[in-house]
């Protein structure tokens, strides 16, 4: 038997033939599936416009609410997708930062002790 989100996308497409046709795969493939498998699923949903958590909910357990955000940046106006580039982008330096760090945490405290014993390099040509 199969799934509702799967009988929703067949439905969608035309039918079987329809839909197979459309993702470009054999009918007797399609015909076999018990539900959409999780290669397919994106494909299926652009293809039917059948919601990727309508066709495997148990894929995209917590989808909708992590989703939500999202969908209300939307109606405020907003580039969600922008903002959340951004925001992955400054998570990702952020971290390498960290990363660089936590590397060299004994040359920095050498260099912080060698300072501390022979004071600053050329401090004696200092104008300041």
């Amino acid at each position: 038997m199969r799934d509702s989100g799967l009988t929703r996308a067949i439905e969608r497409a035309g039918g079987v033939n329809a839909l197979a046709r459309a993702l470009g795969i054999a009918s007797a493939s399609v015909a076999q599936w018990r539900s959409v498998p999780p290669a397919r699923v994106g494909e299926v949903a652009r293809v039917t416009g059948v919601s990727p958590v309508e066709l495997r909910p148990d894929l995209h357990a917590g989808f909708a609410e992590t989703q939500a955000p999202f969908a209300e940046a939307e109606a405020l106006g907003l580039d969600a997708a922008a903002i959340a580039a951004k925001a992955v982008s400054e998570a990702v330096r952020a971290e390498k930062a960290r990363r660089w760090l936590e590397e060299n945490r004994e040359a920095i405290a050498a260099h912080g002790k060698w300072v501390e014993e022979n004071g600053l390099p050329l401090a004696e040509y200092r104008m300041f």
